[in-house]
């Protein structure tokens, strides 16, 4: 029987920083006293966008990282992949702007956390296909 000791752990980080993104969802729903959708209000947009892409990312980029460890990828390049996709998800909610202009860091975070993931998606996907 194959031991999974890696995806555990990439898995379980994401799982504290979904629980830290919530949290401040809710805080923010409290501020403005909305609790569907974003009543309107820019920051709580941003902040539900945040929450959502890393639900729409995390969960393919976790099931790659675990497939790669059923294969045996080296340790190694398993933690890499785990932590690249966990610096990228930080970036990406931390990065998000509304409607008001974004500074140059924000510009680039974002860049970088959704390009990144996107290319840490294809590599992983390329790496699944290549026996």
């Amino acid at each position: 029987m194959e031991i999974i000791s890696i995806t555990p752990i990439y898995g379980a980080l994401i799982a504290l920083w979904m629980v830290v993104l919530s949290v401040r969802i809710a805080q923010t729903r409290r501020k403005y006293g909305v609790s569907l959708g974003d009543g309107g209000h820019e920051e709580l947009n941003v902040r539900v966008r945040g929450f959502g892409n890393l639900i729409e990312y995390a969960p393919i980029a976790l099931l790659i990282l675990l497939l790669l460890e059923l294969q045996s990828v080296s340790a190694l390049w398993l933690h890499i992949y785990g932590g690249i996709l966990l610096v990228l998800r930080i970036i990406h909610p931390l990065a998000l702007f509304g409607e008001g202009k974004p500074t140059n860091i924000q510009r680039l975070g974002r860049m970088i956390s959704a390009g990144g993931t996107a290319l840490l998606l294809l590599i992983g996907a390329i790496a699944l296909l290549i026996p």
